[in-house]
């Protein structure tokens, strides 16, 4: 059963330096030579961004997913916290509001909260649940400026 307890549980801060090579890296990762889809130049030109409005070039979108895996203290920590067990981890799903911009040489500091938690009944096997965990992380740039608010729903089958 899902420990209700940690419903409104606030965990410790994440910070994450941007850097253009893991801009680069991302943006190749999701747009695949075999795409159809190029790499936007406003991910890999500089001058192309700042034609754009840009201070430089910015990261992709869903770019900051990576940060909690990347930065020490990020993911781990809240995994360990709600006692989920790895082993019957499952990611349920991502909602991203965004509000800015990410460039080369930000430090983006994610903090995260637990909002809610519930169980669903498995439709193949009566009276076995599955436990649901909602996350909101609020994602500021060194300036302090809310650039990303993000909501992950984490599943224990």
């Amino acid at each position: 059963m899902a420990d209700k307890s940690k419903l409104g549980m606030e965990f410790a801060p994440y910070t994450f330096e941007v850097e253009k090579g893991k801009i680069a890296e991302f943006a190749m990762a999701i747009y695949q030579k075999e795409s159809k889809d190029q790499i936007s130049p406003l991910y890999t030109d500089r001058e192309a961004a700042k034609k754009a409005g840009y201070k430089d070039i910015i990261a992709p979108p869903t770019f900051q997913t990576s940060f909690p895996l990347w930065a020490s203290g990020g993911l781990m920590p809240i995994i360990q916290a709600l006692n989920i067990n790895l082993m019957r981890l499952l990611h349920g799903e991502e909602e991203y509001e965004y509000l800015g911009a990410i460039h080369p040489g930000d430090s983006m500091t994610g903090r995260s909260k637990v909002v809610d938690m519930y169980e669903k009944e498995k439709k193949d096997k009566p009276g076995k649940f599955m436990e649901f965990t909602v996350i909101e992380t609020e994602i500021r740039n060194q300036r302090g400026e809310l650039v990303i608010k993000s909501r992950s729903t984490i599943v224990e089958r």
